[in-house]
Formats: structure tokens, sequence, C-alpha cells
């Protein structure tokens, strides 16, 4: 997996990857290293006991892969769009999960539609910022960010390093995150309402579950 990251990094496509792995996986979940083909526990902890509730029933799936956090999101009633910048993975999904309540796009994070910026009270991202390489993560955060509507809210789950010299020196797919990267979610103009973990127990890296919220005046965080 890392080698077709980086053949595809280098010639200047950080996401195409994606695609080329759901083709090869050819229908095999087994072969797609992420797919659990269950929703994530932090994601169905989240939405049974929400740190924050989302301002409204308007949600969205960030690198849906094969729908799983879609589906769960759909199933509590609220009204989905769920994308991924794989076109095969999307149609994967639509046929395993179905389109009840789910208006299912190929899209790429790196260039979201217009039409979804401020559209949206809760942003699920799990796992798919960990995927992308470090010279793409902070316009993929701030991509994330411009999703949400004022007084919304962001569960982003994503591997961390315990300090920076071990993300620096980390080989993915995926890469685990330095503390210090999370800031750009501060830049999107969302405050972090929680950061939560297991005890690390000595681990270089940890997988953890923010909240960020939009404040509701909509307006960007100074400092």
């Amino acid at each position: 997996m890392g080698g077709l990251a980086t053949s595809y990094l280098e010639s200047g496509d950080p996401t195409g990857w994606f695609d080329a792995l759901y083709r090869e996986a050819d229908g095999h979940p087994e072969s797609i290293p992420w797919a659990e083909l269950a929703t994530h526990p932090y994601v169905v902890d989240w939405l049974d006991d929400p740190v924050v509730q989302p301002p409204g029933r308007r949600a969205i799936v960030v690198g849906c892969g094969l729908g799983d956090d879609a589906a769960e999101l759909a199933r509590r009633g609220f009204e989905v769009v769920a994308f991924d910048v794989s076109e095969a993975a999307v149609d994967w999904a639509r046929t395993r999960v179905g389109a009840d309540g789910i208006d299912w796009h190929t899209a790429d994070l790196l260039a979201i539609p217009g039409e979804w910026h401020g559209a949206f009270d809760l942003v699920i991202e799990v796992r798919t910022v960990q995927s992308l390489p470090g010279v793409v993560r902070d316009a993929a955060m701030q991509a994330i960010g411009s999703l949400v509507a004022p007084g919304g809210v962001v569960v982003a789950v994503t591997l961390v390093a315990t300090d920076a010299d071990t993300a620096r020196d980390w080989a993915g797919p995926p890469w685990a995150q330095a503390p210090s990267e999370l800031a750009a979610y501060r830049a999107a103009g969302l405050e972090r309402v929680a950061l939560e973990h297991p005890d690390p127990q000595g681990e270089a890296a940890m997988e953890v579950r923010l909240t960020l919220k939009r404040p509701a005046a909509g307006l960007p965080l100074i400092g």
C-alpha cells in the first residue's frame, strides 16, 4: 500500500491511490486495510452520548469508504451526504448499504463543491486525514472545517503520534499526525471541545477522537 501511495504522490496526485486500491480490491473488502464493515466504535459511542449536540440533522461523511458510518447516521435519522474521492468506493458503498437517507457523491476533499461550504450540522471524518501525506493534511483539515455550519460539529478520528519526532519518522500510510498538526482545525475557525483517547501505555501513537465546533456566529477564531 505504501508503494502505491508513494507512486501517486510522486506524480502529483496525493489522493489518486485510493481509487486504485479500491479497484484492485475487486469487491474483496479484506483487501482494504481500513474496511471493518462496521461503524467505527468512536462514532457509535459519540452518537449514543454526544459531547455537544449538533444544531440540526444535516450530516456529511468525509471519505466514506464502504459506507458504514454513513449508514449509521441515516439509521439515526440524519439527512446524510457521503463522499469519497474513489468512485469505486462510492459505487461499492451504495451497493452495500443502499441510498435510503444517503446522498452519495464522488468528490475530492481537496476540491469540495462550493455548495457544501458551511452546509452541515455534523461532519464525520474517520481515518481519512491520517491517510493523506503531510504536504496536504493542513489543506484537508481546513476543507473539513469549511463544511461546518455555524454552531455545527466535527467528529474526527485519527492516528496521533505521541511526539513530533515520532510523527516525522512514521512510515505510512497511514501517517500518524503530530499533535501540533491539529491546530489546522483552529485555523479553519473551529474550537476544540474534546480530545479523547485511551491511555497510550508507552505506544508511539494512539487513535484519538476529536470533537470540534464552529462558533454559532460562524466567525473565525483569532489567535
